[in-house]
């Protein structure tokens, strides 16, 4: 359907697809215009469109996690970048505007590095990282948007 090509297109889409209204987006870990992951648009008929460039900091890069769809919003991590390079929470509209909503402290005691994606229970966001937290071995955490 869609073959990913580097840049300035984006490469290793590692996570799932979200679909809305027959458009589904996802992320790349690596590849756009700076090398640090996309988040991405595809119709059914295969025509593909990057709709934002991470570019590590101050946004995030390496989007590893599926994104969540919330009334009409893109909600993500990423693995690396934002203010401390440990990683972010991150929303961007289906027309390509990013905000940072969280930057990840890192160790010894904030969370750092998430990879997977988040869940949505009732109106918040859940999810995990892969480091940080009391004992360096990762955390819980939750956001409400």
């Amino acid at each position: 359907m869609y073959s990913f090509s580097a840049p300035p297109d984006g490469s290793t889409p590692y996570a799932g697809l979200v679909n809305d209204n027959g458009t589904l987006y996802g992320t790349t870990q690596y590849g756009g215009s700076g090398g640090n992951g996309t988040v991405f648009k595809v119709s059914t008929g295969g025509a593909e469109h990057v709709i934002y460039n991470f570019k590590g900091s101050p946004d995030g890069a390496t989007p590893y996690g599926r994104l969540v769809l919330l009334n009409g919003t893109l909600y993500g991590t990423t693995y690396a970048g934002g203010a401390s390079g440990n990683g972010t929470i991150f929303k961007v509209s289906t027309l390509g505007s990013e905000q940072v909503l969280s930057s990840f402290t890192g160790l010894p005691y904030g969370g750092s590095h998430p990879a997977a994606g988040m869940t949505l229970v009732s109106g918040t966001l859940y999810g995990t990282t892969a480091e940080g937290g009391k004992n360096l071995t990762g955390t819980v955490f939750k956001y409400t948007p």
